[in-house]
């Protein structure tokens, strides 16, 4: 069965399994980047056997981008709900509160993070969680009830995730990081002008 069949596998013990090599991942991650982790530390960790392991994932730095997968999963569905026709939600505010989601999630995990999205992050690692989130942007773009005629869904969904996971990096990496109001405040300053409109 393919990598892409496990991890939607919905199998009680496909789920659990899955579960139990995201938390061991993070453990594992603090310490380590997903280039330096073995198969067969994180499956001990999870208690899994390595072929079990290589049932959902191909490598640690698949689990990687799995983990963070999920992360935006959430964070596009929260975007399309405020911003589906009819919503209350001013643009503005749905941007705030969906970068407001991101950066509060990230920063109570900030050495955990640092390593996949900082300066030190592995490229492999950086390159797929960067192609994840625009493919959540791309959906979320797509579905935004007042995108203007014109706009290029899937050109703003790659500028808006390379700027995003960048200044997120630097921010997560930052000795004595800046307030996370801040960085909210600053990435809603650079997003179009159609996407923060009051």
């Amino acid at each position: 069965m393919s990598q892409r069949a496990m991890t939607g596998n919905s199998d009680p013990r496909a789920v659990r399994s899955r579960q139990a090599l995201r938390e061991a991942f993070l453990r594992a991650v603090q310490s380590q980047s997903p280039s330096e982790m073995t198969v067969a530390a994180l499956a001990r960790a999870a208690g899994i056997s390595r072929t079990s392991f290589y049932e959902h994932f191909g490598s640690p730095e698949e689990l990687a981008v799995d983990t963070l997968d999920e992360l935006f999963t959430t964070i596009s569905d929260i975007d399309i709900t405020l911003r589906r026709a009819g919503s209350t939600t001013s643009p503005l505010e749905a941007s705030r509160l969906a970068v407001q989601a991101l950066v509060d999630f990230l920063g109570p995990r900030r050495t955990t993070y640092a390593r996949l999205l900082g300066p030190g992050a592995a490229p492999t690692v950086y390159v797929a969680v960067s192609e994840a989130f625009v493919r959540h942007a791309t959906d979320a773009l797509s579905r935004t009830a007042y995108r203007p005629d014109g706009v290029d869904v899937a050109l703003t969904a790659r500028f808006l995730a390379g700027g995003v996971l960048k200044v997120l990096g630097i921010w997560l990496a930052e000795p004595a990081p800046r307030p996370s109001e801040e960085v909210v405040d600053a990435l809603i300053a650079c997003f179009p002008a159609w996407l923060t409109r009051t």
